[in-house]
């Protein structure tokens, strides 16, 4: 009995041990710059108390003094552990590094290029200490992390990519807010010339736009590029490239698009208000539409490039489908919203022309680019698909509920309260009416869509049941490489019906000559042998294989 007891706690202290050595060594090095930073920000300033107190020297040197050497001494613990750590050790230890990596990175990026941008935008007296203090510290941080993240005797064996993707998320994100910040600056000057000439000058501002610019897009070429994190491969790297590189900056595009489009429709506008709504918002919209739509082309010439597998490509298709089906049905609904507002407004309002102008923009963006990425035309009847048009039958039908209950509460409060704030009866169900439209015509041809094509696949299972019954067979290869075969195993992966398992070896990474020696081995005996084989892939290019039963 006690021996059953103790092996079934045994599984709980593995991973609970590394968990706890692991969050006490993330806390300690949050502390230990946050403290170092502090102090350099004070020696800068020569030790001057009206800029650092001494109750920040004091939290400075706790955080510096104690908290530093106690993780060094947690940390050589933690390393002995990684000589041969379990599957457990080497994920949770992914997830602190990685974590550990991305807050230092953030803190010492932010902290370096707001120095050097200060440095012609006129940043206030004393700044540059606190920037400094804090680029060097976290800057140290973040180098040694990325060594030992680095180094072959502790790389995590469970999630090794996952600080490579987190970094280049942020440096993407990084790099995209600062090209909107720089469009954006470089439109006001042009359309405003009279500030650079006469008066204080956005010049300044815009060097310091390019700074952010530029640093951001070296930090991004780093990650993207030198570390190879376009080559990844697996799970969440493919999560993260269609939700941050593909969804986002589309629908960040789609939306300044559609704004740019309601403004610059012919409606009866009052042209003041016109004229200072551009000075206000296009700016911006046009910094953003360009910014994001740049991002997004690059990702999708990526895309196209063969560098992801079909399941990845189907889904960034899909995800901005899905986006652009959503603005589509949010400006149906705010055009019906409109149209109903307009047989009620009073004499010389123009709410009813600045919800038509908006729903008006939102409809045409999103219903063209809607109709280029799902293609409804296509015949093609793909899994994927076919799941897509059952969630958004689902969400739909979910919000159509939503608003046919809201719709029958404002019916109600009308006749039960008279003389209410929502006005007369048209006033107080066009909005819910409108979203009720929209939301019943999406999930009705979704509907229609999918019991069409399922009554197609059933037809051709009838005429061809012996295809419709048959399993088809995939291969497994089993492929022993190093690190650093990433672009090896995305071509692999590409390859089609064939299920790509990827061990990583010590050893030193494949150059680019034995990467494609041993992807012309592997691809010419997956041309001659049928079945599934392990493949041992040598630094020299050469390949031994081993059949698998």
């Amino acid at each position: 009995m006690g021996s059953a007891t103790s092996a079934s706690k045994a599984p709980a202290t593995s991973v609970l041990r590394p968990l706890i050595m692991h969050g006490l060594l993330f806390v300690l090095l949050m502390l230990f710059p946050a403290g170092l930073s502090t102090l350099l920000e004070a020696m800068f300033n020569g030790f001057d108390g009206e800029r650092v107190s001494a109750q920040q020297l004091a939290v400075a040197y706790s955080y510096t003094l104690v908290a530093g050497p106690l993780a060094w001494l947690l940390w050589r613990a933690i390393r002995r552990k990684l000589a041969r750590p379990s599957a457990a050790d080497s994920a949770i230890w992914s997830l602190q590094a990685s974590g550990v990596y991305l807050v230092s990175l953030i803190a010492a990026s932010c902290s370096v290029l707001g120095l050097l941008a200060g440095l012609v935008n006129r940043a206030p007296e004393g700044a540059w200490q606190s920037s400094l203090g804090t680029a060097l510290s976290w800057g140290a941080l973040c180098t040694w992390q990325h060594q030992r993240l680095a180094s072959p005797k502790t790389t995590p064996q469970q999630l090794g990519q996952l600080a490579g993707a987190l970094g280049n998320a942020f440096s993407m994100l990084l790099f995209s807010l600062s090209l909107v910040w720089t469009l954006r600056v470089a439109v006001l000057i042009l359309i405003r010339p009279d500030t650079t000439l006469a008066g204080p000058s956005d010049l300044d501002r815009l060097l310091a736009a390019v700074i952010w610019l530029a640093g951001s897009g070296a930090l991004w070429f780093w990650h993207w590029k030198l570390l190879r994190v376009q080559e990844q491969a697996d799970g969440f790297s493919s999560l993260a490239f269609v939700v941050l590189a593909i969804a986002a900056p589309a629908a960040a595009c789609l939306l300044a698009t559609a704004a740019l489009v309601s403004w610059a429709l012919p409606l009866p506008w009052d042209p003041a208000a016109q004229a200072e709504e551009f000075r206000a918002d296009v700016p911006m919209q046009g910094a953003i539409m360009l910014a994001a739509g740049l991002i997004w082309l690059y990702h999708q010439i990526q895309l196209r490039s063969g560098m992801h597998v079909a399941a990845t490509a189907s889904a960034a298709r899909l995800a901005v489908s899905g986006i652009s089906l959503a603005l589509l049905a949010t400006g149906l609904g705010m055009v019906v919203n409109a149209l109903l507002a307009s047989i009620s407004a009073l004499p010389g309002s123009d709410a009813s022309a600045e919800v038509l102008g908006e729903g008006l923009g939102l409809l045409l963006v999103g219903g063209v680019s809607w109709f280029a990425f799902f293609r409804p035309l296509q015949p093609a009847w793909q899994d994927s698909r076919g799941a897509y048009l059952v969630l958004f039958f689902g969400t739909s039908s979910v919000v159509a509920l939503v608003a046919l209950l809201v719709l029958g509460y404002r019916i109600f409060a009308y006749f039960l309260e008279p003389g209410t704030s929502y006005g007369t009866m048209l006033d107080s169900v066009r909005g819910p009416l409108g979203w009720l439209v929209a939301t019943a015509a999406v999930a009705a041809y979704h509907y229609a869509l999918w019991r069409s094509g399922r009554a197609q696949r059933a037809e051709s299972a009838a005429q061809d049941p012996a295809r419709s019954h048959a399993t088809p067979q995939r291969r497994t290869l089993v492929l022993l490489a190093p690190a650093g075969s990433e672009r090896l195993f995305a071509q692999l992966r590409a390859l089609g019906e064939l299920k790509v398992q990827w061990i990583r070896t010590a050893g030193p990474a494949l150059d680019d000559e034995a990467d494609a020696a041993v992807f012309a081995r592997i691809n010419e005996r997956l041309a001659t042998e049928p079945s599934s084989f392990l493949a041992i892939a040598g630094s020299d290019g050469a390949v031994h294989f081993t059949e698998l039963a």
